[in-house]
């Protein structure tokens, strides 16, 4: 019984797809977006690849380029640091970027 419904489940839950499509380049899918006072936008999320403090990045809504900004701040676990690698859980102070301009399940592709 339990097996039958684990098989009919596909039926009736569908699997969520991502909305972001990218290239496979270093970057990171948001998760959230804040306003730090005086300091700007920083994005959340699991870093993809590698990202670096002044790397030029855009901003991928499914297909879409949304803005083009750079990376001026990054920071994991409260420690400020120059690099990001793959796996990291990391806030990123964009620059020239309000909280409207980007959103949860954006990407942010470096370039």
């Amino acid at each position: 019984m339990l097996f039958d419904f684990l098989r009919k489940k596909d039926d009736i839950i569908k699997e969520v797809e991502h909305p972001v499509t990218h290239t496979g380049a270093d970057g990171m899918p948001v998760e959230d977006v804040f306003t730090i006072k005086g300091r700007g936008t920083v994005v959340t999320g699991r870093v993809e690849g590698t990202i670096m403090m002044n790397d030029q990045a855009r901003i991928l809504r499914g297909d879409a380029v949304i803005a083009q900004t750079r990376i001026t701040g990054i920071e994991a676990f409260h420690k400020t640091l120059d690099m990001a690698e793959d796996g990291d859980n990391a806030g990123l102070l964009l620059e020239g970027i309000t909280r409207d301009d980007v959103q949860r399940g954006d990407y942010i592709e470096i370039i």
